[in-house]
């Protein structure tokens, strides 16, 4: 388990049960890339779901059911808007391209978290992350894991994201996507807190 991963699992409160079971080597073929070690002992401990109802942690799949969150790419409808390839670093735009970026996570106020899959080896890959209030892009050379927990301690100069509600955090919590569905199916809220 990588660093980050650890201290992810000592301070996120998982609600019921996680992590998912991937078969890496089948959406390695389907994406054409390998993921990061990091992620991929994220998704063996939490899996697809959600810290705090806020930010959204999507799994690969070789699905394509269009119904269904998954580690995707950029639509193509949003790879035409020059809108969409706005950076906060001006040079970031020369040196990334749209195409590029793999997403693998999103939050409630319609933020974006990828990698920008450049590069043969995706412990090194930049992440880039869309403000949906800047309406930018901004780059930050961390992992998936490490943007996270520093996420979590508010430890960005900057808060990265259109909201502040998961900075700074003294017990934050994890839901898998299947025990908010099983909760959701018996009528219970799995946010509240009773």
């Amino acid at each position: 388990m990588t660093d980050y991963t650890a201290q992810l699992s000592e301070s996120l409160t998982l609600l019921g049960g996680g992590g998912d079971e991937v078969d890496w080597k089948a959406v390695e073929i389907e994406y054409g890339v390998r993921f990061p070690q990091d992620y991929i002992d994220f998704i063996a401990n939490f899996g697809e779901g959600s810290i705090e109802e806020t930010l959204w942690v999507s799994i690969p799949t070789v699905n394509t059911d269009p119904m269904k969150r998954r580690v995707d790419r950029l639509p193509e409808e949003v790879l035409e808007f020059p809108e969409a390839n706005e950076w906060a670093d001006p040079s970031a735009a020369e040196k990334y391209r749209l195409e590029d970026l793999l997403i693998w996570g999103e939050t409630n106020e319609a933020d974006v978290l990828a990698w920008i899959t450049c590069g043969s080896a995706p412990e090194k890959w930049p992440l880039a992350v869309f403000s949906r209030s800047e309406s930018t892009w901004s780059v930050h050379h961390c992992s998936m894991t490490e943007f996270l927990a520093r996420l979590l301690r508010a430890e960005f100069d900057r808060c990265p994201i259109s909201t502040k509600t998961l900075s700074g955090l003294t017990h934050p919590r994890f839901l898998h996507a299947r025990e908010e569905t099983r909760l959701k199916d018996l009528g219970i809220n799995p946010w509240s807190r009773d």
